[in-house]
């Protein structure tokens, strides 16, 4: 009768020590802001230059990310979540200029390339996220997007959660009341993979241990009453 019971609670011990979490977690996640940062031309414009002349300057455009803290259900599996906000201000830019005629002759066609580091904290472990951004200053219009980031993995309790950055698609400036033309906002989302990590074999063996020694006991104890 007492190998009989002993097979019966150390299968069922063996069952609840190896079951997995819930299908999800909720969890609190904060992304840190990257910037403002601005991005003036390369040449120093001329005293005779008209915004020079007129007292707005050319500061060049500023291109900020806005930080972002939510709580969310990551489920086992793939999600989306926001990460970011794109803040981007267009400015007069000076890189060039000649014949009044054709003031595109020797005008620059200007591209700033950044990294955009930011920590990010999701449960108690930060990490820092990395992404890559480019403004692109063209007489005809400016441009500004931003390339996938690379992963970066983390651990809330029992699960591993791996975030990538994704893509921000290349947007073309538009010029409500200004300058500086206040660009609309965008989102910069991240895909969240969240998998479960193995229980180590030391504590799973300790939890099998716990319960066949509770559950012993208690059959001792009526066989006994």
């Amino acid at each position: 009768m007492n190998r009989r019971y002993l097979g019966i609670v150390a299968a069922v011990a063996v069952c609840l020590a190896l079951a997995g979490p819930a299908a999800a977690v909720t969890v609190n996640y904060t992304v840190n802001g990257w910037g403002p940062n601005s991005f003036p031309g390369p040449i120093d414009p001329p005293d005779t230059a008209s915004h020079v002349l007129d007292g707005l300057g050319y500061p060049g455009d500023s291109v900020q990310l806005g930080a972002y803290s939510a709580t969310v259900d990551l489920p086992l599996g793939v999600s989306f979540q926001k990460i970011n906000t794109v803040l981007w201000e267009v400015n007069y830019t000076y890189a060039g200029g000649g014949d009044p005629d054709y003031p595109d002759a020797d005008w620059q066609q200007l591209w700033f390339n950044w990294n955009a580091p930011r920590s990010m904290t999701i449960g108690s472990e930060t990490k820092n996220l990395t992404q890559a951004g480019l403004l692109e200053v063209l007489w005809a219009n400016d441009f500004l997007s931003f390339s996938a980031g690379s992963t970066t993995s983390f651990l809330v309790d029992t699960y591993r959660v791996d975030v990538t950055p994704l893509a921000v698609a290349r947007a073309g400036a538009v010029f409500p009341s200004g300058p500086p033309w206040v660009q609309p906002s965008r989102d910069v989302t991240a895909q969240f993979v969240v998998t479960e990590v193995p229980i180590p074999e030391p504590v799973t063996m300790a939890g099998v241990m716990l319960g066949i020694g509770s559950v012993l006991t208690y059959f001792r104890k009526r066989r006994t009453a």
